[in-house]
């Protein structure tokens, strides 16, 4: 259920952002994004299980469709439009050729919302089922398996980028998340390990090997992290500090074995873990070398990678 929800909560996202670009550039007479509609929503339906193509690639400025799908006898004209005169121009033409009379037309409004159509339009076209607006797509992806919502959630997530929060930065905001991730009850693990921080030995003895990779990889991103770790770290205070320690040591320290004692594989698998983790919720896009720096510091803390007594 909760998978369910939060790919849900994405293709809604997208497609009313997009929707809502659509709009704004429409007024301003940006009509660039409407073409790119057209290769954007091909992709987009044929995850939905068609096969289309886009009519340009066959015949130039092909009148009154832009997307075909000839295996299941489908096509779509993509439009900011939502008037009965268009809905009428498109169909009328499409039906003049012969060869597109076993074919079901649709309109898909990339804009505006449908209306409650009066006008008979012919060709067994119903103007409930057959213009399709951003609702009526949604209304139908809320019907499929988790599965397939979540494919679809994936395309739209990365093919459609939202515009950054102005509040904060990438990195601060991905070294934030990840704190507050540490910092959930069900992550919680108190650990029983006793401390021994001495970074120097970590990094020049225990990994000696490696320490080159280790410091190379700190120092080149510094410049660029520290001051968003230190903003982010503001938010901690004493316990959960601990809390988060304690859950940094065991964690890393399994993943470590696992990786048989090699700190760069161990290292890469942890921000891996921790990227995917933050990225479920859907909203955000992660920076994976900000979580590589607060890894990097937690390590030097010996909070990740712990030393033994």
């Amino acid at each position: 259920m909760d998978k369910r929800k939060v790919k849900s909560d994405i293709v809604q996202q997208r497609l009313s952002y997009l929707q809502m670009r659509v709009i704004n550039s429409n007024s301003l007479n940006l009509t660039d994004v409407n073409i790119h509609a057209e290769n954007f929503y091909r992709d987009f339906f044929n995850k939905l299980g068609f096969q289309f193509k886009n009519t340009n690639f066959d015949s130039q400025n092909a009148a009154h469709v832009d997307l075909i799908d000839p295996e299941n006898k489908q096509a779509l004209q993509i439009t900011a439009q939502n008037d009965n005169i268009k809905i009428s121009e498109a169909l009328n033409g499409f039906y003049k050729k012969d060869e597109h009379r076993e074919y079901k037309l649709q309109l898909v409004l990339i804009g505006k919302d449908a209306k409650d159509y009066t006008t008979s339009f012919g060709h067994n076209f119903n103007h409930r089922e057959d213009v399709l607006d951003i609702k009526r797509i949604l209304s139908k992806i809320d019907n499929f398996e988790t599965d397939q919502i979540s494919e679809i959630a994936d395309f739209l997530d990365n093919e459609i980028l939202l515009p950054r929060s102005v509040t904060e930065s990438t990195e601060v905001e991905t070294i934030m998340s990840l704190i507050d991730f540490l910092s959930q009850e069900k992550n919680r693990v108190l650990s029983d390990k006793k401390d021994n921080v001495d970074p120097e030995h970590k990094i020049y003895n225990r990994f000696a090997s490696h320490a080159t990779y280790i410091t190379g990889q700190y120092g080149s991103l510094f410049t660029v992290y520290n001051t968003a770790f230190a903003k982010a770290s503001e938010k901690i205070d004493g316990v959960m500090a601990i809390l988060i320690s304690s859950y940094l040591k065991d964690e890393s320290d399994a993943i470590l074995n696992k990786n048989n004692n090699n700190p760069k594989m161990a290292l890469g698998e942890m921000v891996d873990f921790f990227y995917n983790k933050l990225s479920t919720n859907g909203f955000k896009k992660f920076d994976k070398q900000a979580i590589r720096f607060y890894l990097l510091e937690e390590m030097i803390k010996c909070n990740v990678f712990p030393n033994s007594i």
